[in-house]
């Protein structure tokens, strides 16, 4: 963070005067973290701190000691990476720009460290010393700042921390302002570009060796965030509906989210709005572990309010037939979240988690009924989350072959009824039908489902000719039995009346 403020920094403690300044020595502690990627007003904060730092440069005193150290600039995650690039020392100024300018931005924020380790160099036990840290972050390698500056000012040595924060967050810089505070120094908050060029003058005086000027004007206090409350379960089923009590100011679009405890402020994870009421039902992610509960002020996305909660494996099984008839319907029990959407389906074993054939809800009550494929063999039962497409739990199932049968009981006349007896699973929808001869599977005239029972009345076509009886299992639309027919016209002194002649089925 010592980015963009670092270089001014500088240039505070060079311009304070060559007589006050020309026997001291200060190390500047340069940010190299990742976050010096961020952009201020468009570029980049690292190209903002090196180019800061040239201009601060060009005012010191060529007498006046200083050293460059930087930390995160070598490597990702690493809380070691600390390098003294320049050792404090006269005439420094090319050597500090030079080193700047090869600097990449990767790692950490062990700034902690870094100060201790500049203070160290500068034999603290022995001489005066000055460190001037400016940081856009918090210290990110589980140390104590705070705890630093007690200890470095409990020495007894004369040593003094300046710090300057960019961007920082009210309780982001309280947790740095301290270091400073607890070795004589003092904090520099800065928010915008205007703020940043007077904090980093301020920093400039507040390293003479002579008395400072007043200091500036306390910023105004930003306005108080409304209070804002969360209240629910510290352990929650993945996937399930939880039910979220909250308290805050309901503003336009404000929202309750669940995302990952280490997420930045940022970032939404499944969320409701608050106002679709209070408690608030949101849906757990499908996901296991630690994770946390924010109310988020829409304007600003400012977390209100936090609270832990654990995401812990669901209970869920399914019971059914071991086997069931090609096309049928099958009672389903099952135990589970019943989240929105939730489903139970038949798929053959070993099919990808998205794929589904009939299916029921698991809103529509236990058991539910699901109709199974037109299919033989290996198959499974499954419960799926609707809302990640996850299989949930699963049960073998064994598809079998159905059979049927077709038999005219009563004389066939053009025009007329046909009264048809038949056998077969009477799976939901099925039907028997009649078409002409050779007719694609989806095709129809006169029909009558099987839930009507046996036999079926069926109206014959007025046309003579060639035709089939079917028995057609709804689901797939495919013949399971066919009884042919002929349809004869009679001679015109029978007043046009049309008679069947019944084609006995192949063998």
């Amino acid at each position: 963070m010592l980015k963009m403020l670092g270089s001014v920094a500088i240039s505070a403690m060079l311009t304070a005067g060559t007589s006050a300044l020309a026997n001291e020595r200060a190390i500047i502690v340069f940010d190299g973290s990742g976050s010096m990627w961020g952009q201020i007003e468009g570029k980049p904060k690292h190209q903002i701190a090196r180019q800061a730092l040239r201009d601060m440069l060009e005012t010191a005193p060529p007498t006046m000691e200083l050293g460059l150290m930087a930390y995160g600039h070598r490597s990702k995650g690493n809380c070691n990476d600390i390098e003294m690039l320049v050792a404090p020392g006269a005439n420094n100024k090319a050597a500090i720009l030079q080193a700047v300018e090869g600097m990449r931005y990767l790692g950490k924020t062990p700034l902690t460290a870094a100060v201790q380790q500049a203070a160290a160099h500068l034999r603290h036990t022995e001489e005066k010393a000055t460190v001037i840290l400016i940081t856009d972050g918090e210290e990110t390698c589980n140390a104590d700042p705070c705890a630093l500056g007690t200890e470095l000012n409990n020495s007894g040595v004369d040593f003094t921390a300046h710090v300057v924060g960019f961007g920082l967050t009210r309780q982001q810089g309280e947790q740095v302002a301290c270091l400073a505070h607890n070795t004589g120094g003092q904090y520099f908050a800065a928010n915008d570009s205007a703020r940043l060029s007077e904090a980093l003058s301020a920093a400039l005086q507040a390293t003479q060796a002579v008395p400072a000027p007043a200091p500036l004007p306390e910023p105004k206090p930003e306005p108080a965030l409304p209070p804002a409350t969360l209240e629910a379960p510290e352990a929650v089923e993945a996937g399930t509906v939880v039910d979220i009590g909250w308290t805050g100011p309901d503003s336009r679009d404000d929202f309750i989210t669940i995302t990952q405890p280490d997420a930045p402020d940022t970032k939404t994870g499944v969320y409701e709005r608050t106002s679709k009421g209070n408690p608030l039902k949101l849906q757990a992610p499908d996901a296991l572990g630690p994770h946390e509960i924010r109310y988020v002020l829409a304007e600003g996305h400012i977390v209100l309010a936090r609270q832990k909660v654990e995401l812990v494996p669901l209970q869920v099984a399914v019971s059914g037939p071991d086997s069931a008839g090609a096309g049928s319907s099958i009672q389903v029990g099952w135990t589970g979240p019943n989240s929105p959407g939730d489903y139970i389906t038949v798929v053959k074993s070993g099919a990808p988690d998205t794929a589904y054939n009939d299916y029921a809800r698991t809103a529509g009550g236990n058991p539910v009924t699901v109709r199974v494929p037109d299919a033989l063999g290996d198959h499974e039962i499954r419960y799926v989350l609707d809302s990640s497409k996850r299989v949930l739990a699963s049960k073998p199932l064994t598809i079998e072959p159905v059979t049927a049968s077709l038999q005219l009981l009563s004389s066939a006349v053009a025009g007329g009824t046909a009264s048809v007896h038949w056998t077969g699973p009477d799976n939901s929808g099925d039907y028997v039908t009649i078409v002409p001869k050779g007719a694609p599977a989806d095709r129809y005239l006169d029909y009558a489902r099987t839930s009507h029972g046996t036999p079926l009345t069926i109206k014959l076509p007025k046309d003579s000719g060639e035709y089939e009886f079917r028995y057609i299992i709804d689901s797939s639309k495919r013949v399971l039995a066919s009884l042919p027919l002929v349809l004869m016209g009679n001679p015109p002194d029978s007043n046009n009346a049309e008679s069947a002649e019944q084609v006995p089925p192949k063998p």
